[in-house]
């Protein structure tokens, strides 16, 4: 196994960070910042991971059930806790067999499970097309495809939404495969350049109206995004303040499938109605104490049960 890249865990910490407060304050410039290219990120840094770690290379079986390990079940955990969510923030308003087909059909009781099965799809369908000995370019003009084929898909149909949803995606995930030594190299002018792009999306995205302009647009933000975050993660900060990314980078999926269900919580018993209108105090509130639940809730399931986050033992992980 490959040692663990300490700036990608850092990357991905600063990522399920901002997931987290765009969560609880959803509206204003911040949240429009954050949703600029946070998601576009996390498939773009799996890109990444997937290259340094090569985990294309096992048997096809052996990696299907590796994904299906690491996903499926904190995707189950996850839905279970959706629906809790729904309870306490609605009532009892569905049955379980309601419930259950909200699962079977990828309407999710979690909203935020999309990108599980997301990711699912693309790591798949990346090692098919891999195995084939496709080149890079090659899987660039597949990525390309794909983001074209998905406006003459019929999304009202069962299961397309999600599968045209993995093909934007998709061209994120390849772009940080195949992109994986540009995205690391320091340039103080790329980096500028790249923030600015995010804030005018964040400022001027929502007055496309066009919409494979405003993915296209969407998708350059997204990919800036990403060569930001992970130029920030690279540079040295204070040691506490790494330990605290790091840890939550490394932890990442439980901190993915948890932490509505806390927020949620949180909100009801402090009278958010609406988290678009979030006070600021009592957001903060929120905040921290999402983050003091999470430090228990990492380390009873890395030491007790660690299959719940799709890890195989409780002891240190590599890739």
């Amino acid at each position: 196994m490959r040692k663990r890249l300490e700036y990608i865990d850092k990357a991905k910490g600063i990522l399920i960070s901002l997931m987290v407060i765009g969560h609880i304050w959803q509206s204003g410039f911040v949240f429009q910042a954050i949703y600029a290219f946070h998601m576009p990120a996390f498939f773009a840094i799996s890109g990444i991971l997937m290259a340094y770690t090569e985990s294309y290379r096992k048997p096809y079986l052996k990696f299907v059930k590796s994904r299906i390990f690491a996903y499926c079940i904190p995707f189950l955990v996850s839905e279970l806790l959706g629906c809790l969510t729904d309870i306490v923030r609605n009532g009892v308003t569905l049955n379980w067999k309601g419930y259950l087909y909200n699962t079977l059909t990828f309407n999710f009781n979690d909203p935020n499970l999309w990108f599980l099965v997301n990711l699912f799809l693309i790591e798949l369908l990346v090692t098919v097309l891999l195995k084939m000995r496709t080149g890079e370019k090659m899987l660039c003009g597949i990525a390309a495809v794909l983001f074209a084929v998905r406006y003459v898909l019929p999304t009202e149909v069962m299961y397309v939404s999600t599968i045209t949803s993995a093909f934007k995606y998709f061209t994120c995930f390849v772009i940080g495969f195949v992109g994986r030594d540009l995205m690391q190299k320091d340039n103080k002018t790329a980096l500028v350049i790249a923030a600015s792009i995010v804030l005018g999306y964040a400022i001027l995205g929502g007055r496309i109206t066009l919409q494979i302009v405003r993915d296209i647009a969407y998708l350059v933000s997204g990919l800036s995004g990403t060569y930001v975050v992970l130029q920030i993660a690279l540079r040295k900060w204070t040691h506490r303040l790494e330990r605290f990314f790091v840890a939550a980078g490394k932890n990442t999926l439980i901190i993915y499938g948890t932490h509505h269900f806390y927020y949620a919580t949180l909100g009801v018993l402090l009278s958010v109605q609406d988290f678009a209108s979030t006070p600021i105090l009592t957001g903060l509130i929120i905040l921290f104490a999402v983050m003091l639940l999470e430090i228990p809730t990492i380390y009873v399931i890395n030491q007790c049960f660690p299959f719940l986050a799709g890890k195989q033992s409780k002891k240190p992980q590599n890739y």
